[in-house]
C-alpha cells in the first residue's frame, strides 16, 4: 500500500511540474526546495549464501539547493526489495530459505552539481539508518506462524547522476547508486546494492 501511495505522490508532482512557466519574478524561497523521484532496478552483489534476483527500487526525497552555490543538501527515503533463496543449513536471521528482503534507507548528506543550460550532472554522499525486514516462521504440530522482523543498522550511500532539463524547475534524471553493506554478511544481505534509477525532479511551486 506504501508503494502506491508514494507512486501516486510521484505523478502528482509531475502534473504539477509541467504547469510551471518560467517568469521573471523573483523566485521563493519555496523554490529553492526540489522533490526528487525515481524508480529503478536493485542489483546485490556477490554473497555466497545468499542468491539474489533483481530487484525493484523507489527513491523518494527532498532537496535544498542555495542560490548561485553548486553545493546542496538532500534527505532521501529510498525503498528496496529483492527476492532471494538461501543455502539449506546455515545460519541466517531468517529461517525462511525462500524471501523477499525489504530494506528502507533513511539517508541524508550534501552534494556538488554543475550545470550547463539543458544538462546537468552531479555526485551526492548520504549516511543514514538502514532497516531490514525479513519474515521468519515459527511453530509446532498444531500450526505455524509467519511474523517479520526488523533489524536497524548504519547506512551509506554514494550516487551520481545526470539531468536534462525541460523546464527551469523540472528535469528528467538518471541516477546510479551504491549502497555497500557495512556490517556482517550473517544476514539476508549482500556484500551491498548496486541500483540504477530514472525518474524527475521538481519544485512545488
Amino acid at each position: 500500500m506504501r508503494k502506491y501511495t508514494l507512486f501516486i505522490l510521484l505523478v502528482l508532482l509531475t502534473s504539477r511540474a509541467f504547469s510551471q512557466t518560467d517568469s521573471a519574478q523573483t523566485e521563493s524561497v519555496t523554490s529553492r526546495f526540489y522533490f526528487p523521484g525515481m524508480v529503478g532496478v536493485n542489483l546485490h552483489l556477490y554473497d555466497q549464501h545468499q542468491h539474489y534476483k533483481r530487484g525493484f527500487v523507489l527513491n523518494t526525497g527532498i532537496e535544498y539547493r542555495p542560490d548561485n552555490n553548486p553545493w546542496f543538501f538532500r534527505f532521501n527515503y529510498d525503498a528496496v526489495s529483492s527476492n532471494y533463496k538461501s543455502d539449506a543449513g546455515l545460519y541466517q536471521q531468517t529461517n525462511v530459505q525462500n524471501g523477499t528482503l525489504h530494506v528502507n534507507y533513511f539517508i541524508a548528506g550534501p552534494g556538488y552539481r554543475k550545470r550547463i543550460k539543458e544538462i546537468g550532472w552531479y555526485f551526492l554522499a548520504q549516511t543514514g539508518l538502514e532497516q531490514r525486514n525479513y519474515d521468519r516462521v515459527s511453530g509446532n504440530e498444531s500450526g505455524y506462524i509467519i511474523t517479520q522482523l526488523s533489524k536497524t543498522q548504519l547506512a551509506f550511500k554514494l550516487a551520481g547522476g545526470f539531468e536534462y532539463y525541460l523546464a527551469k524547475h523540472f528535469a528528467l534524471v538518471a541516477e546510479p547508486a551504491f549502497y555497500p553493506n557495512l556490517t556482517s554478511h550473517h544476514s539476508s544481505s549482500s556484500n551491498g546494492n548496486l541500483t540504477m534509477s530514472v525518474g524527475f525532479t521538481t519544485t512545488l511551486f
